[in-house]
């Protein structure tokens, strides 16, 4: 049977790396207007960003009788001499002592090189980090207009959708902030582009892919503590590609294993960068940590609080405060000897057996989880007064502007929040709705049944789903407060799996309803090839040279 003629619907007969250029440059300027136009936003400390930025030696200037910092963003951040990751304070607030390595890092270091080039006043401007976030943005978007395999149409329609969710105020702000969720972000896209290579033709293009894929898997394994988990997913699909490795002595070696020793060599260095990062927290954190978990979402989940702090072996005077962390309680009580006792005795092991005995109460805690997930907008975890004269947990919204003149304090950004506003229509839908989320995308690429689609799409859809899950088990049950923030990637990670496979349903709809010539990319040989030729896609001839 003749296969129709696919005829060229592109704009213009440039080059397909032009195109790629054009989109990856337009992204970065549309997310940089969307960062600074009419005036910069961002997301405000909540005073853990310290952690972070003493790497740089640097602080913010906090003057008597300032806001606090959650009330607005602070973009200068200026170079002292004695300044120590483990010794600093902010006013009378002692800040959190351990310092906090990630992969954001290297943003801040980019960032502080164009704050020297723009000869912007302070030694370092989060503005500039914001500048190098969305050109590394934009960059990943031209890559997955470049190789992902799609007519002109569907790879523009794809990209935009890309961009538009990553522009949502829970995701773009954090490129002017002191926090790490971008270099997450930034990892995520990377990953799925690298996936997306891996699964095109020609060896060269698997190969970059593979590369691309192991080199954004390190910076985004190591951007957050919570995204160790998600190294799982991705080290599988590492493994997935065969790719031969040219090397005569290694011909002895079974076929399978040689053709997977790249990747197992990329799954390495992406478990040890991992583990150096996970493994940075002291044991004094961990400790607050387990407190913070039990106290704020275990307790909650049962009816008797007392006799669940028997079992752990924690005072009952931590029952008044369920709900709350451990912090809101007095300093005397803190001090005691039994909370001491109990804070040192706790550990991943012993919740981890608590939950066993009792596994009644794990789809509560991650019901009430799920809630944070549709109210993402970072938060700040403070005590205020409640009844009985004891202290409850409150989580202010951390604000999104800068000081600049009559601006009310903790004003949010609400210019473009679709996500936002998605989820939080799904208020109150708790674990199941969410478990609903995550299954949707992977039934629908499934159900278009097109070889291609399962191979590419349907990958980074697993991929994104299994990280946004991982993500969400570790913030559950590994973080007792500011959950919302930890369940950025959670967040991000699903609305790109509804993106991939949205497109890749459309596209199954139009070649469904026999019309190729408007975009839809059959799967025979023939339709395949003619489609790249066409789209600007690497064939096996040119990726070979």
């Amino acid at each position: 049977m003749r296969v129709p003629r696919i005829e060229d619907l592109r704009p213009s007969r440039l080059p397909a790396n032009a195109l790629a250029a054009i989109v990856g440059a337009g992204s970065a300027v549309l997310l940089m207007l969307r960062l600074f136009v009419p005036r910069p936003v961002g997301v405000a400390d909540n005073y853990d960003g310290a952690r972070l930025m003493c790497h740089l030696g640097v602080d913010v200037r906090v003057p008597t009788g300032a806001p606090r910092l959650r009330d607005y963003v602070n973009v200068h951040y200026y170079h002292l001499a004695h300044y120590s990751c483990h010794q600093h304070v902010l006013g009378s607030i002692k800040l959190p002592d351990v310092p906090y390595r990630s992969s954001q890092l290297l943003l801040l270091y980019a960032g502080r090189v164009l704050t020297r080039v723009l000869g912007l006043a302070s030694y370092l401007d989060l503005r500039a980090v914001g500048i190098v976030c969305c050109v590394l943005i934009g960059a990943a978007m031209g890559l997955l207009y470049r190789f992902v395999r799609l007519r002109h149409r569907y790879r523009l329609a794809l990209c935009v959708a890309v961009v538009l969710v990553v522009a949502d105020t829970v995701f773009i702000d954090y490129a002017i902030s002191p926090f790490s969720e971008i270099a997450s972000t930034i990892g995520l896209l990377y990953v799925a582009v690298g996936v997306v290579m891996l699964a095109g033709p020609g060896r060269r293009v698997q190969w970059a892919g593979l590369v691309l894929t192991g080199v954004a898997g390190v910076f985004f394994a190591t951007a957050k503590t919570q995204n160790y988990p998600a190294v799982l997913p991705l080290a599988v699909v590492l493994l997935m590609p065969a790719l031969p490795v040219p090397v005569a002595r290694l011909r002895g070696v079974d076929r399978r294993l040689r053709h997977r020793l790249a990747g197992l060599a990329t799954v390495a260095v992406l478990v040890v960068g991992a583990a150096v990062v996970s493994g940075n927290e002291d044991q004094k954190t961990a400790q607050l940590t387990g407190a913070n978990f039990v106290t704020v979402t275990l307790l909650p989940t049962g009816s008797h609080p007392v006799q669940d702090l028997t079992e752990l072996g924690g005072p009952v005077w931590l029952s008044e405060y369920a709900g709350a962390p451990p912090w809101c309680a007095p300093w005397k009580l803190q001090n005691s000897a039994t909370y001491k006792e109990f804070a040192k005795s706790l550990s991943h092991k012993k919740i981890l057996g608590f939950l066993l005995r009792h596994p009644g109460r794990v789809l509560p805690v991650m019901n009430n989880v799920a809630e944070y997930f549709y109210v993402p907008r970072a938060t700040s975890t403070l005590c205020a007064p409640g009844p009985n004269n004891i202290q409850r947990m409150v989580t202010p919204r951390l604000a999104n502007y800068t000081r600049i003149g009559h601006t009310p304090r903790g004003l949010l950004d609400k210019r473009w929040v679709p996500i936002t506003d998605a989820v939080g229509l799904l208020r109150g839908g708790g674990l199941a709705t969410l478990v609903a989320l995550w299954l949707v995308p992977g039934i629908a690429v499934f159900a278009t049944r097109r070889r291609r689609a399962m191979r590419s799409v349907g990958t980074v859809v697993a991929l994104l789903v299994t990280v946004a899950v991982a993500q969400f088990v570790a913030s559950a049950f590994a973080d007792g407060i500011d959950t919302a923030k930890h369940l950025n990637l959670a967040v991000f990670a699903t609305a790109l799996a509804w993106v991939f496979a949205a497109v890749e349903v459309l596209v199954a709809l139009i070649t469904k309803r026999g019309a190729p010539s408007a975009g839809a990319v059959a799967d025979s040989p023939a339709t395949v090839a003619r489609e790249e030729a066409v789209s600007g896609a690497v064939s096996e001839a040119e990726a070979t040279g």
